[in-house]
């Protein structure tokens, strides 16, 4: 080993343990909680932010479903961020979406993207999940669906024709993995048939073929991609379950041609699991945290793993002292536009704790994660994290279950 990679060893583990001394710090640095006004709560639900109409602001498709059981799916346009004084204390804020009504089928159990599906330079929607085909007095039929809503210059329409199978228990996402400029799209989940996962190239009208990678069927609870060996092109990490229900982390590289390979970095077993792609070691290159539950003698507990990225496909692997969490996720963005990333974690704790969800906000600041905001989480919920109120640094959606009932709650950094 070089003394090179010695220090670059020791700079990863020196992060990890600030970040730790840093979680005992009181947090700062959170603006306040806005309301929601206009959208529903959901429990097992998807969201995602893409401002569809060019106005400069977020919108947001949310799908779910409701607190008396309806299945629900609905495009909610930002209107306003309204502030009402009151008297001898801070004001109340709160974000106001209104309903944008189209033809749409309702789901849950799924993810939502917002992509350029068809290459017209729109924003357009690619949602996947269990929507109801049939329902009378007594009982309810569902079926997986995967639906393409097109953008047509702020009014959508459905494309019947995409190709895609309808997967729930599922994640999805689209970039170019084999070079032709067209958006294809990877995803998978569990269809009519069994689970399934799988790349489709892209036709640039928003229909798909499959692409040449035979993987093995999967159902993902998380999706992630990213040039992770800097070769030009998309690689692909997931987290999931096998079609014989073994929890899995997967690794693919892309050959640029959208030729996939497994990797193996040695990712544990954990369940309910997540992974991210990010700059850990600020070395230009993506690193990889992977967290879920570690099944115990007798329960769930989390734990989260830092997998640094060392060239050629090969990657250093430790548990790092961050809080484990399963069953929610992670991502890496820049929050504060200072050009590195920061990250939000959240999900479960441990499974006897019945208030054990957590919400977790780290901003990089000089080389070290420092905690600005550990909050109160949920229970089967979703979360986006994006720009709500314009000032320049990412806001947390988040929805889901609290002790049996449904919130939906927006936290402005």
């Amino acid at each position: 080993m070089t003394q090179n990679g010695k220090g670059r060893r020791s700079v990863v583990r020196g992060l990890v343990l600030v970040a730790c001394l840093f979680m005992t710090l009181p947090v700062w640095g959170q603006r306040q909680i806005a309301g929601v006004v206009g959208m529903p709560p959901v429990r097992f639900g998807a969201l995602a932010a893409g401002d569809y109409d060019g106005d400069g602001d977020e919108d947001v498709f949310l799908t779910g479903e409701l607190e008396n059981g309806t299945v629900h799916s609905a495009l909610y346009r930002f209107v306003e961020r309204r502030v009402t004084p009151i008297p001898n204390s801070a004001p109340k804020i709160d974000a106001v979406y209104q309903r944008v009504d189209f033809p749409k089928r309702d789901v849950k159990g799924g993810s939502v993207i917002w992509r350029d599906l068809n290459n017209d330079g729109r924003l357009d929607i690619l949602v996947t999940g269990l929507a109801v085909e049939e329902q009378t007095t007594t009982t309810t039929t569902y079926r997986p669906a995967t639906d393409i809503y097109i953008n047509g210059g702020g009014t959508f329409f459905v494309n019947g024709t995409s190709g895609l199978p309808g997967v729930h228990r599922s994640k999805a996402d689209a970039a170019d993995f084999n070079g032709d400029g067209i958006m294809d799209v990877v995803l998978g989940g569990e269809s009519e048939t069994g689970a399934v996962m799988g790349v489709w190239f892209g036709r640039g009208n928003g229909s798909f073929y499959p692409g040449p990678t035979s993987f093995e069927a999967l159902v993902l609870t998380s999706l992630d991609i990213s040039d992770m060996d800097q070769d030009g092109d998309m690689d692909v990490i997931v987290s999931g379950f096998t079609a014989a229900g073994r929890p899995t982390t997967r690794l693919f590289s892309n050959d640029g041609a959208g030729r996939f390979t497994l990797e193996d970095p040695g990712f544990p077993e954990l369940y309910f699991g997540s992974a991210a792609f990010g700059d850990i070691d600020f070395d230009n290159d993506a690193d990889i945290l992977v967290g879920g539950g570690k099944l115990a003698p007798t329960i769930l507990r989390g734990e989260t793993w830092v997998y640094r990225n060392n060239g050629g496909n090969t990657y250093e692997g430790f548990l790092s002292g961050l809080t484990g969490l399963f069953g929610g996720g992670a991502y890496f963005r820049d929050m504060d536009g200072d050009r590195d990333l920061d990250f939000v974690t959240w999900g479960q704790d441990d499974l006897s704790d019945p208030e054990g969800q957590k919400l977790q906000v780290f901003e990089n600041i000089d080389l070290s994660f420092l905690r600005i905001a550990s909050l109160r989480g949920v229970l089967f919920g979703a979360l986006d994290w994006f720009d709500s109120d314009g000032n320049g640094r990412l806001d947390v959606l988040i929805t889901g279950e609290q002790e049996g009932k449904l919130t939906i709650t927006l936290y402005e950094f």
